[in-house]
């Protein structure tokens, strides 16, 4: 009997120890993501990463590039700008904060997609939008960008979506996913959205124009473009790198990022962006977006699993 109690106890203590690991890892629910996200951008303002919750294995990118501690945006940002939201993922330990920056004076139109392990902060990729910026021409200062619509016009919601309405994650995925088919495929059938659905890129609305005649089948509402709208016209041979880094079930929100190639023969810049879609009854409501014009040798999107430059642009490399 002693030697049955012993074995007994010493099957209890070896199931203790190798569950100690997940006991030692510490998971988020959306207040202390809320906490995390607040205080990271509070250091931000400070220009003092010591002061946020930040990994020792901590990785910072701003458009793609890698910045060291301290650097790029930990010295230009002076404050945070009068629009500002969040969104939570408790099952992927993702946050994402959307909204406006100032980079001493100038605003800029962000998105930041945050890793949480163990309530630190292990990535951080950033999307800044400069009014500034070369469009998609590679032109200085022809980007799409109106940080004032944005604040003003039609800023994204704060809501908490009755939990009879909402779609799951699934369906959610799904939804953002039939938009990119849409552009991909140029048919406005595709996609699961509402008619007179909004877009927003960098703040600037890109919805509500006269449709002409030829392209009155192109979506839209009532002669006018809409976000399903204009597929026909963004030069686009593939949306790639598509991730989904926020399902917000709560506020049905989805936040994802992807990357647009250019059909064969065209100029335009590729395009690395960060989509905040709203969703409302199973459909794309709209979205809003923080994005910038790729320069033709930038490493995209920089991350796994897609690291470095995908896919290399022609020519890359060669000798000139």
């Amino acid at each position: 009997m002693a030697t049955l109690r012993t074995f007994t106890l010493g099957i209890l203590l070896l199931g203790l120890w190798i569950s100690l690991p997940a006991l030692a890892q510490q998971t988020c629910d959306r207040s202390c993501m809320k906490g995390v996200v607040d205080s990271y951008l509070a250091a931000l303002v400070a220009h003092d990463p010591a002061q946020a919750p930040l990994a020792t294995i901590y990785r910072h990118t701003e458009n793609d590039v890698v910045q060291p501690r301290g650097e790029g945006l930990w010295k230009t940002v002076s404050a945070l700008g009068a629009m500002q939201r969040q969104y939570f993922d408790e099952v992927q330990q993702n946050a994402v904060f959307y909204g406006t920056l100032v980079e001493n004076g100038p605003l800029a139109v962000t998105a930041v997609r945050l890793h949480i392990e163990n309530r630190q902060i292990t990535e951080a990729e950033w999307w800044v939008g400069r009014e500034t910026d070369k469009g998609v021409d590679g032109v200085d200062g022809s980007t799409l960008w109106d940080a004032e619509y944005l604040t003003t016009g039609n800023p994204p919601l704060v809501r908490t979506v009755p939990a009879a309405e909402r779609s799951t994650r699934a369906e959610l995925e799904y939804i953002t996913n039939s938009y990119w088919d849409l552009i991909v495929d140029r048919n406005p059938a595709i996609v699961a959205a509402h008619p007179g659905c909004y877009r927003e890129e960098n703040g600037q609305k890109t919805v509500g124009n006269p449709l002409p005649p030829e392209r009155r089948n192109d979506g839209g509402l009532d002669g006018l473009s809409d976000c399903r709208s204009g597929s026909t016209t963004f030069n686009v041979q593939n949306i790639t790198a598509r991730r989904w880094h926020v399902i917000d079930v709560e506020q049905q929100v989805v936040v994802a990022s992807a990357l647009f190639i250019r059909e064969p023969g065209h100029s335009k810049r590729r395009n690395h962006f960060c989509d905040v879609f709203y969703i409302d009854g199973g459909k794309l409501r709209g979205l809003y977006t923080a994005m910038y014009y790729v320069p033709p040798t930038r490493p995209v999107p920089n991350w796994a699993p897609y690291p470095g430059n995908f896919p290399l642009p022609t020519g890359f490399g060669e000798t000139r």
